[in-house]
């Protein structure tokens, strides 16, 4: 036992020798240190670029939140960059709508309304006093609803007033109430006309007051957003491993925000309860999706699956077999993704190379609002994958010569004391 413990203290230093050391990156990064590279195209000038991250940096980074990316000038020179999310312009748009006097069992009128082809309204009505509701045509109206401001003849009106929208005119939504109010005093006017409609949407508004009026005039604050048109990625369509029984396991190969799912079942006229579950890595837990039913008729087939975006490139499918499960064949599972963007300074000059994979690089993105001064950016693209270079591994350190002679003298040692035990163990033997 004794020279068991002796053996094993004269190889330790051995084992633990053979631990690589990741090799310290040098204080100036180079494009040549990342195993992937990609030109950008720009075609205009300007102190910012914004771009779409192509496809190749989801399935090369070797950091699943991207830490590993940087974008080079002409001079070899890092450029400051930072993720940007894409954004919304709103314009706001006063309009002038038309109304029309709408009849209540207790005032009843004679009016005819009339709906026309494009959603308008036309109504006739036999009599021009006050009346005790309204329909406001805002068939035309594109945005979403902000205020709605009237005016009408009365003086001195107070009134509570009933809200509702509809996009049929049979079907209507309350809305609430609101009070109306014009109070005329010694030439002094206090008047409460505007109607908070907080983002509704509707072609027709119906305005009930309790106490009767005559309207004159409704102005619509309505607001509309425009959001840049970014195009969805889609993967090659995976094909399944079957591990086992109701169980299939797809790879993505890449790590990209995904939020859409397409699942194309192997044969056809087949229904089945599923479960879909995802993770970052074999060594973590599943994280169950969706539960769902999946199917793939002649004339039809399960919609597009959407998830809240996560990267994970490792998902599961797993299939209640009280229905028989898929039958013969593989599923195949399409992933899709909205490209995250990245804005960069431009300084220097181009061309301008984008750089990825090596995960000893440590996440250097600013945050969009120090980086972006001003308004002035324009769009890069990306170009061709540039020749890559080998991939990137934490290389061991080389041992100091101190080291070097003491794992020699601890393996001299080992040696020793391993032919001493062997030719004590042979006398013996020869004694017997």
């Amino acid at each position: 036992m004794r020279r068991l413990l002796i053996l094993l203290f004269c190889i330790s230093p051995l084992t633990l020798a053979k631990k690589p050391t990741p090799t310290p990156l040098p204080a100036t990064l180079t494009s040549n240190l990342f195993s992937h590279q990609q030109a950008l195209i720009i075609k205009e000038s300007a102190p910012f670029y914004r771009l779409d991250l192509p496809i190749s940096v989801y399935q090369f980074t070797q950091d699943a939140n991207l830490g590993d990316l940087r974008v080079f000038n002409a001079a070899g020179e890092v450029v400051p960059y930072a993720f940007i999310t894409p954004t919304t312009t709103t314009q706001s748009t006063q309009t002038a709508l038309r109304f029309f006097p709408y009849a209540t069992a207790e005032h009843e009128r004679q009016i005819s309304v009339h709906i026309h082809s494009d959603g308008q309204l036309s109504a006739q009505s036999s009599s021009s006093s006050s009346q005790s509701s309204y329909i406001v045509d805002a068939s035309q109206i594109q945005g979403r609803f902000e205020t709605l401001a009237l005016n009408w003849q009365e003086s001195n009106y107070q009134s509570q007033l009933k809200l509702a929208a509809s996009d049929d005119l049979k079907s209507w939504q309350a809305l609430g109430n609101t009070a109306l109010v014009q109070l005329d005093y010694q030439g002094q006017t206090l008047k409460q006309a505007k109607i908070d409609l907080a983002g509704v949407k509707a072609k027709y508004l119906r305005l009930s007051p309790e106490t009767p009026l005559t309207l004159t005039q409704a102005l619509l604050q309505s607001s509309t957003q425009d959001t840049p048109i970014t195009n969805r990625i889609w993967l090659t369509p995976v094909v399944a491993t079957h591990p086992q029984q109701g169980e299939y396991l797809f790879d993505l190969g890449l790590h990209a925000p995904i939020d859409r799912l397409q699942l194309a079942l192997p044969q056809l006229n087949t229904v089945a309860e599923v479960s879909l579950a995802s993770r970052a890595s074999p060594q973590d837990s599943w994280q169950n999706i969706q539960n769902m039913i999946v199917y793939r008729l002649a004339s039809n087939e399960s919609p597009s699956i959407e998830t809240r975006p996560n990267n994970h490139r490792y998902w599961r499918l797993e299939v209640k077999q009280n229905g028989g499960g898929l039958g013969q064949g593989m599923p195949k599972l399409t992933a899709g993704w909205l490209p995250q963007q990245i804005a960069f300074a431009a300084r220097g000059e181009a061309p301008f190379t984008l750089t990825f994979g090596n995960i000893q690089i440590q996440n250097a993105a600013m945050q969009a609002t120090d980086l972006i001064i001003g308004k002035q950016i324009a769009s890069a693209t990306a170009g061709a994958l540039l020749n890559k270079a080998a991939a990137i591994r934490p290389i061991a350190s080389t041992p100091s010569a101190a080291k070097t002679y003491a794992l020699w003298a601890a393996l001299v040692l080992a040696v020793t004391v391993l032919g001493t035990m062997a030719w004590k163990l042979l006398r013996q033997t020869q004694k017997l």
